[in-house]
């Protein structure tokens, strides 16, 4: 897997504290360990009126509390692609993945995916790409593993990846209490000859 590192020169920190504050608009997505999103997905949530309803009540809260990062990754990609990336309120914005520590972790990994939101979604398959920003991380670290290598995360470092090679997150190295790995997930999708970021 071929990835693309490109720093977001944002305080992380802040952005975490966010998230963090925003507990009560976490959505938990999993019975069996610790795993939130703050967003709704089209991976997890599908093409229904989950989805889509769920977009259009977290999409305003998203955007309040987050806009600077919006437009600063906007701009980062827009420049990465030498054109404009656009915002479609009626698509989910980028969310955010939140893994609490927990010693479950340490042997619980992602399950082995490729990516495919805009064939969820019905958005067709022209240029399509994902990304991951790490907000916060556990003293182990994290990451992402393909078939061939892990990727290692860095705070602030985004990951741009075309998300058609088998892939997945990585089992937590370590177990500390009361840590985060926190991360801000997107997607790319050309319609209509314009590039959209969402998840």
């Amino acid at each position: 897997m071929e990835v693309i590192r490109l720093p977001v020169d944002l305080p992380m920190n802040l952005v975490s504290s966010k998230v963090l504050k925003l507990k009560d608009f976490w959505e938990s997505r999993s019975n069996d360990f610790p795993f939130f999103t703050l967003g709704k997905a089209a991976y997890l949530d599908g093409n229904n009126n989950i989805y889509t309803d769920g977009a259009k009540k977290l999409n305003k809260i998203l955007i309040k509390e987050f806009k600077s990062l919006y437009t600063h990754i906007q701009s980062i990609l827009s420049l990465e692609f030498n054109e404009d990336i656009h915002l479609n309120t009626d698509l989910a914005l980028p969310g955010f993945h939140i893994f609490p520590s927990d010693p479950k972790l340490l042997s619980v990994a992602g399950n082995w995916h490729i990516d495919t939101p805009h064939l969820t979604l019905n958005l067709g398959h022209e240029d399509t790409w994902a990304f991951t920003l790490p907000i916060q991380l556990p003293s182990g670290g994290g990451g992402m593993e393909s078939r061939e290598s892990y990727h290692a995360y860095e705070v602030g470092q985004m990951i741009l990846h075309k998300g058609n090679d088998l892939h997945r997150i990585a089992n937590f190295k370590d177990y500390k209490p009361n840590e985060y790995r926190i991360t801000l997930q997107g997607h790319i999708v050309r319609v209509d000859d314009r590039l959209y970021m969402f998840w």
